[in-house]
């Protein structure tokens, strides 16, 4: 009885890990200092409104690529958004027509005409397995 519950122990506990994916993320920025605020998207009206992030982190620059891990995401399909908060405020900062003074950047390096790209243009899948995404901050 041991044995059989000791099985099924491992059983549930690797089919709970399946279901959580890592997303491992190198952002590339060229000035120095500051943080970096990553907002992680799962649908296209949370990425336009930006809010309903389903995780959002503020991690040190560390160098001219920060590499960081967002463990434990349930697999679908996501959109990371980044800035580089050099000012310290917390937010992407503006210049008074609405342009961004601080480099920012989304997953698949998806660029938009005059704002966000579309979801679909910067969304990836996210595997059980884990996945890795390469960002350059402009």
């Amino acid at each position: 009885m041991k044995t059989l519950s000791m099985a099924l122990a491992a059983v549930l506990f690797s089919a709970g890990a399946a279901t959580a994916g890592d997303l491992t993320l190198s952002l590339t920025t060229e000035t120095s200092g500051g943080k970096i605020a990553i907002a992680l998207y799962r649908d296209t009206e949370s990425l336009r409104r930006s809010t309903g992030a389903v995780r959002t982190v503020m991690v040190d620059r560390t160098g001219p690529v920060t590499t960081t891990t967002l463990t434990n995401l349930e697999p679908g399909r996501y959109v990371v958004a980044v800035f580089h908060d050099t000012d310290g405020n917390g937010r992407l900062s503006t210049w008074p027509v609405g342009l961004p003074k601080e480099a920012y950047g989304f997953s698949r390096n998806a660029r938009g005409r005059f704002g966000p790209p579309s979801f679909e243009a910067a969304a990836f899948d996210l595997p059980a397995t884990g996945a890795r995404q390469s960002i350059t901050l402009r």
